[in-house]
């Protein structure tokens, strides 16, 4: 009987454990403005025209950049360091990382430098990521893509 209840508490520990891992944030919510990662080619020309400019597999537009996977002819990362493009929360480049913060809670992961941060989350799913780079508490880069 003892082992039986040993082995029910360390599986709830385990799962609680587990569950605190996963992301809050869903596949819907990493957008830019109105791009997704994946988002088709054609689509992205059908909303924003023809970029400004392409540089290898960057397609260079007004207020954000996207890098392209020419083979499958879809977006896989989506930049902006222009307060034009909001995320499905809301957030912008200028905004403070406590806003951010509130938006989507707690990141998945934190990355220090000496000059910036850079704030992770994924998708529930672990199929898109978002990224924040904050500069002494303002986010001044916005980045949505695919999760290798």
């Amino acid at each position: 009987m003892k082992n039986k209840k040993m082995t029910a508490l360390i599986c709830g520990a385990l799962m609680a454990v587990s569950s605190m891992a996963f992301a809050t944030v869903r596949s819907d919510q990493v957008v830019l403005g109105d791009l997704q990662p994946g988002m088709r080619v054609s689509k992205i020309k059908e909303i924003y025209g023809e970029p400004l400019s392409v540089v290898g597999d960057k397609w260079n537009y007004k207020g954000f950049y996207i890098e392209v996977n020419n083979r499958a002819s879809r977006a896989e990362e989506i930049v902006t360091e222009d307060s034009g493009f909001a995320t499905s929360e809301g957030i912008i480049v200028g905004m403070s990382e406590d806003a951010l913060n509130k938006a989507y809670g707690k990141a998945d992961k934190i990355d220090v430098d000496s000059y910036d941060k850079e704030y992770t989350y994924y998708s529930s799913d672990y199929k898109y990521k978002m990224e924040f780079k904050v500069v002494n508490g303002i986010i001044r880069k916005i980045k949505c893509e695919e999760n290798d």
